[in-house]
C-alpha cells in the first residue's frame, strides 16, 4: 500500500465529471480507511486503579495494611477513605476531559454532497475517500481537506483550526480543511485528504497524544520517594531494635504504623485533587477544557502567555 499523506487532484487517474465508482471508492477505503478520527478509548477500570499507583499512593497503602494487621480499623478506614476520595475525585474529573475528542467530532460534517457513478447523493461523511467530488455550499461545514475547482468563491469560516474570527475568501484551485464553515457561496471541490491526516485531524491527535510529565508531578514524586526512603529507614530500625530488645511483635507493628502515618502527608493526594477540581470547574464554566488536572498548577506557574493577533496559542 503506497503511504500517500496528502494527493492532489492530479494524481487521480479518474478525471471525469461522473465521480468515483464503487469499485474504485472500495479500493480506496480500504487504503485509506473511513474518513473519521479514531479514538483511543482506555480501560476505565485500569484508569481508576492507576490512582492507587505511585510513591504516595503505596506509602498510605502501606499503612492501611498495617492498621488492619494490628486491628486499628478507625485508622483503617480513615486511611482507606482518603484513597478513595483522591482516586474517585480525579477518575470522575478527568472522565470529563477525556470528552474532548468528542467535543472536536461535533464540529465534523455528518453527511455529504457527493458525485458517485455520474449521481449526486447524500452520503455519511465518513465515506468520503481521497478522490470524491462533492458540493459545499452556504451553511456546509467542510467534511474533508479538498481542493476547489469548479464555481466562483467561497467564504470559510476558519476559526475552529485557526483562530482567526474574520471569514476567509476561496477560489478555484485552493484548498479548504475538514472542519471549515462555508458562510458564502458554492462550489465543486476533489477531496484530497481524509480522515486523522486532514489538518483537523492533526488537530484531534495532539489532544489524544500522551503529554510530558508536568513538573508540578514530578516534584510531588519526588517528595513521595524522599519519604518512603525516610520511612524505610525509620521502619528499619524500629524492627531491628524491636527484635533486639525481644519486644511484641505487634506493638513494634504499631510503632512501624505510628512512624509511616507520620512519615507521609496522607491527606495530601485528596487535598491536592480536590484543590485542581475546583480550578477545573472554575475553567470549565468559562468554556476551557482541562485534559490534565496538574495543568492546571502549570497555567498557574506562567509568566508569560504569547499569541497572536487571533488570541491563538502559539507553540
Amino acid at each position: 500500500m503506497t503511504d500517500i499523506t496528502t494527493l492532489k487532484s492530479s494524481e487521480f487517474a479518474h478525471e471525469s465529471l461522473t465521480g468515483l465508482t464503487q469499485d474504485e471508492v472500495t479500493n480506496l477505503q480500504s487504503q485509506f480507511g473511513f474518513n473519521d478520527i479514531p479514538e483511543e478509548k482506555k480501560n476505565p477500570l485500569l484508569k481508576f486503579l492507576l490512582y492507587f499507583w505511585g510513591p504516595i499512593p503505596w506509602m498510605i497503602e502501606i499503612a492501611a495494611i498495617l492498621s488492619a494487621v494490628i486491628a486499628h480499623w478507625e485508622d483503617f478506614v480513615i486511611i482507606l477513605l482518603l484513597l478513595m476520595i483522591n482516586a474517585i475525585v480525579g477518575f470522575f474529573q478527568e472522565r470529563k476531559a477525556d470528552n474532548a475528542i468528542e467535543l472536536l467530532k461535533k464540529q465534523l460534517a455528518p453527511n455529504a454532497h457527493a458525485l458517485r457513478d455520474s449521481t449526486w447523493q447524500d452520503i455519511p461523511a465518513r465515506e468520503l475517500v481521497p478522490g470524491d467530488i462533492i458540493h459545499i455550499r452556504l451553511g456546509d461545514i467542510v467534511p474533508a481537506d479538498a481542493e476547489l475547482n469548479n464555481g466562483k468563491y467561497l467564504l470559510l469560516d476558519e476559526s475552529a483550526l485557526t483562530g482567526e474570527s474574520l471569514p476567509v475568501e476561496k477560489k478555484s484551485g485552493d484548498t479548504v480543511f475538514s472542519g471549515s464553515i462555508v458562510r458564502q457561496g458554492e462550489m465543486d471541490a476533489k477531496v484530497t485528504t481524509t480522515g486523522e491526516r486532514t489538518s483537523f485531524g492533526k488537530t484531534a491527535r495532539l489532544v489524544q497524544k500522551k503529554p510530558p510529565q508536568s513538573h508540578f508531578k514530578a516534584a510531588v514524586e519526588k517528595i513521595g520517594n524522599y519519604l518512603i526512603i525516610l520511612a524505610i529507614v525509620l521502619v528499619s530500625i524500629v524492627l531491628i531494635a524491636g527484635l533486639i530488645r525481644s519486644e511484641s511483635f505487634l506493638e513494634t507493628l504499631q510503632f512501624c504504623l505510628i512512624l509511616v502515618v507520620a512519615a507521609i502527608p496522607a491527606a495530601l493526594p485528596a487535598v491536592m485533587t480536590v484543590t485542581l477540581t475546583v480550578g477545573a470547574t472554575a475553567l470549565a464554566k468559562k468554556g476551557a477544557i482541562v485534559s490534565r488536572l496538574t495543568a492546571i498548577e502549570e497555567m498557574a506557574g506562567m509568566n508569560i502567555l504569547c499569541s497572536d493577533k487571533t488570541g491563538t496559542i502559539t507553540q
